[in-house]
């Protein structure tokens, strides 16, 4: 049995299949809102030149599958939002979430904790993943309403400046 067999059917190649170095999951709820979430209207509106240097890809919660059939040496970006302040981001290594005193709550992770994800992919892989968790406070998520625009905003600055940080790096 491959790895990847985790869902049935497999996972969609949408979210296996990789065409950059820099892989963003932006989360939400695409197949289902009437409205996109924050992260997702944040990350699919970068500028055009962002967007064909880094892989954007769409997703509810997030789920070892997606991180598993990374290449070796990518940078990973997740973006969620999280119970908390409104408008404060957070920035999460990922090795950083594993084994904290309190869970992070991601708002798209209705069936597992985010640093179980991604455990359960390092699992699965030869390396580690290389990643950060961008992480936006809200009161509550509505995804009956259009989102925030001053919030897409804070989150779409918050990615562009992790990308930069990331390509500087390469």
């Amino acid at each position: 049995m491959d790895n990847l067999d985790l869902l049935p059917g497999g996972p969609p190649e949408s979210l296996t299949a990789q065409r950059a170095d820099i892989v963003v999951f932006a989360c939400g709820d695409p197949a289902h809102a009437e409205h996109e979430s924050i992260a997702i209207a944040a990350c699919t509106s970068l500028p055009a030149d962002v967007l064909e240097r880094v892989d954007i890809k769409l997703v509810g919660p997030m789920r070892p599958e997606y991180l598993q059939a990374l290449k070796p040496g990518s940078h990973v970006v997740i973006a969620d939002t999280v119970p908390g302040t409104p408008g404060e981001i957070d920035e999460v290594r990922f090795i950083d979430l594993v084994g904290r005193e309190e869970p992070l709550e991601a708002s798209s992770a209705t069936v597992q904790p985010l640093a179980e994800v991604i455990a359960m992919a390092e699992l699965l892989r030869s390396e580690p993943i290389a990643g950060r968790f961008l992480g936006m406070g809200v009161a509550m998520v509505d995804l009956s309403a259009p989102p925030d625009p001053m919030a897409v905003e804070q989150m779409r600055e918050a990615v562009l400046n992790l990308i930069a940080e990331l390509t500087a790096q390469d």
